[in-house]
């Protein structure tokens, strides 16, 4: 008994011709194009969202250096708030009070004395009102 020998094909067991076909091999090769460019669009969609997060990280982090800025400068004022050169200041400038030795000038600003009426005219008397229908057909008339 002769063994026959295996025939040697380029394709793989399960991609003969003989089992899958033409029509089999163009709807394999069309459902792995599909699955690539199903995921070459979902690394893009991801490749989006990592820039927009990017962005956003970005975005928020100027905004906590700017956060951290106004914190200093408050905590800055409170301690100037809580001075004695501060106590000292408000009670110059608000109260009025000096210092033991200081000299207080007080200006002195001459009133302004108001100029002579040199019209002696009197004023003329208003007119006397018109009567509220006369007003009344005054305004139907003109329309």
């Amino acid at each position: 008994m002769t063994r026959q020998q295996p025939q040697s094909s380029s394709r793989s067991g399960w991609l003969r011709s003989e089992r899958l076909g033409r029509s089999g091999v163009h709807l394999l090769t069309l459902a792995m194009v599909l699955i690539s460019l199903w995921m070459l669009a979902g690394f893009v969609s991801q490749v989006i969202a990592s820039a927009q997060l990017e962005r956003r990280r970005d975005a928020l982090s100027s905004e906590v250096a700017s956060i951290q800025a106004t914190n200093v400068a408050i905590q800055r004022t409170v301690e100037f708030a809580e001075s004695p050169a501060y106590a000292e200041q408000v009670a110059r400038d608000q109260l009025g009070y000096a210092r033991e030795g200081d000299i207080v000038i007080f200006p002195t600003i001459p009133e302004a004395t108001p100029p002579a009426d040199t019209s002696a005219t009197p004023p003329l008397p208003a007119p006397a009102p018109q009567p509220n229908w006369y007003r009344w057909l005054q305004v139907l008339a003109a329309s």
